[in-house]
């Protein structure tokens, strides 16, 4: 996920997203962890992938090749 190229603007994708994610940080041990959903498309074509978060810093975020087949094999395998 550290890999993705964040991007502050709104999108909207026709299509449902391939994989819908809540995912658990934990950024002070005193403190509860955060959730953050995404909602991820892979692009078979040019095999990328676009990231939608609801994170405010995270907004949209899109992969590329590489990492977006390793995140697909993460989820889909």
């Amino acid at each position: 996920m550290n890999k993705i190229k964040w991007d502050n603007k709104v999108v909207k994708v026709a299509r449902k997203p391939d994989v819908e994610a809540t995912l658990f940080y934990t950024f002070d041990e005193n403190k509860p962890e955060r959730l953050y959903e995404y909602e991820i498309w892979f692009n078979e074509s040019a095999g990328t992938a676009t990231i939608i978060s609801n994170n405010e810093n995270e907004s949209y975020g899109e992969l590329d090749k590489d990492n977006a087949q390793a995140l697909k094999n993460n989820f889909l395998n």
